[in-house]
């Protein structure tokens, strides 16, 4: 059957979307298989993972997330923006500010338009988890993971672990051009006895007052990403945590595919939520032929 897609990005990290509001298009049974078919980039549409939007009997839309190896992913920061995008242009949501509901609880992107479209959109990510047991990080739960030495396959690094639904590891560097992002974030990725469900990795060098380069590798994926909304997010938590920014003050990344701000809420020891502020595109609109069931 013909599958109707709209390919989007946020700052480079590309989605395909499938629009399931008034029907299933793909049966649960075959996502799995359509998303590993679909984010191929030579045999496939290509693509960072795969949002079905969805209708939610709680909040204004349902946001359904996969990542390319076929993974159901709990959230992705670039992914929802790109859905509220959508949502509101094609008039699913009417409202501005929208709730959508996620495996990471319920989130609370608001878009800003300009004659009927969207130039950029504002999402609620929720509350940081900061202790190891919610950050999906070994060891006692009830204490935090900020700054700690780990020796991984005879290679030292100083860690920073920031929960945003999903787990991050932030590492400082002093030049992000000079790691390798897929070999040192492949080891760190797969260290199971620190982070048993594995983690995304993000490599940060402070370039200024609140501001930083970012380059992140990704779990599911299983490369580096242009972009990681949810490690930006994670990424100015830790740099907070680790006293290298001002939470008082938006927090700029410059992430390889475009630049991306966070702002927060509360108090150093105590953030209560995290935004994450950017434009997002609607690149193309198609069909991709699939064999389901």
């Amino acid at each position: 059957m013909e599958i109707q897609f709209t390919k989007m990005h946020g700052s480079g990290n590309d989605f395909i979307l499938v629009d399931e509001w008034a029907k299933t298009i793909v049966p649960q049974a075959d996502k799995e298989r359509f998303v590993k078919t679909a984010c191929d980039r030579h045999f496939g549409i290509g693509a960072d993972g795969v949002i079905f939007l969805q209708k939610s009997k709680t909040q204004d839309l349902s946001f359904v997330f996969y990542n390319p190896d076929g993974s159901r992913a709990e959230m992705c920061g670039n992914g929802i923006r790109c859905l509220a995008k959508y949502a509101y242009e094609h008039g699913l949501v009417k409202r501005k500010r929208m709730t959508v509901e996620t495996l990471a609880g319920i989130k609370t992107p608001e878009v800003e338009t300009e004659d009927g479209l969207v130039t950029e959109v504002r999402v609620g990510m929720g509350r940081p988890q900061i202790l190891r047991g919610e950050a999906q990080v070994a060891g006692r739960p009830d204490e935090p993971f900020i700054d700690e030495n780990v020796r991984i396959g005879g290679f030292e690094y100083r860690i920073t672990s920031v929960g945003m639904g999903n787990p991050h590891a932030i590492v400082y560097v002093d030049s992000v051009d000079q790691v390798n992002v897929d070999e040192t974030g492949r080891r760190i990725r797969n260290h199971v006895f620190l982070f048993p469900k594995g983690t995304n990795v993000h490599f940060l060098q402070k370039v200024g007052d609140n501001e930083f380069r970012i380059r992140t590798y990704e779990r599911g994926v299983e490369a580096e990403t242009l972009a990681c909304g949810t490690g930006i997010c994670a990424s100015a938590v830790a740099s907070v945590l680790n006293g290298k920014a001002d939470m008082g003050r938006p927090v700029l990344f410059h992430a390889r595919g475009g630049d991306l701000r966070v702002e927060l809420e509360g108090e150093q020891d105590d953030i209560q939520e995290v935004y994450l502020i950017g434009p997002v595109q609607e690149v193309f609109t198609g069909k991709i032929t699939y064999p389901v069931g």
